[in-house]
């Protein structure tokens, strides 16, 4: 293994975890300017998660949600509702693995760029600046 790979497999990674669905995600801590409470609201709101990804059908309960606000290169917000918020988890980027190429393409569209195997469970990667930046293209 050449020095370079090494450097790049000991990089850490603070990933914010929370589950949606039953499954588990996690997002770079570091994209993450503020977390909220969610108080409800109307459709102006903050986008549910589930919808974001694509989930298949719209009956997602949530649990304990709270609400990401995403830091972003502008003056817009984005405000993304999440359920049950668990953790802070630092990764080594060694332990990210990446999608198959058969689904990377759909993923990333999707925003997620990888898997993390951590205390027996997997947990997807989301990328929340790629996801809006995929929507908002």
């Amino acid at each position: 293994m050449s020095e370079a790979e090494n450097t790049h497999d000991s990089l850490e990674l603070d990933l914010l975890l929370f589950s949606v669905g039953g499954v588990s995600f996690g997002v770079d801590a570091e994209q993450v300017e503020e977390i909220l409470s969610w108080q409800g609201g109307g459709a102006d709101g903050p986008a549910w998660f589930h919808r974001e990804l694509g989930y298949a059908g719209d009956t997602i309960s949530y649990r304990a949600p709270s609400v990401l606000k995403i830091k972003t290169e502008d003056a817009r917000n984005y405000l993304v509702i999440i359920d049950m918020l668990q953790d802070v988890t630092r990764i080594v980027a060694g332990d990210i693995h990446t999608f198959p190429s058969v689904v990377e393409p759909f993923a990333l569209f999707k925003g997620m760029w990888g898997i993390v195997v951590k205390d027996e469970r997997m947990i997807l990667l989301v990328d929340f600046q790629r996801l809006m930046r995929e929507k908002t293209a």
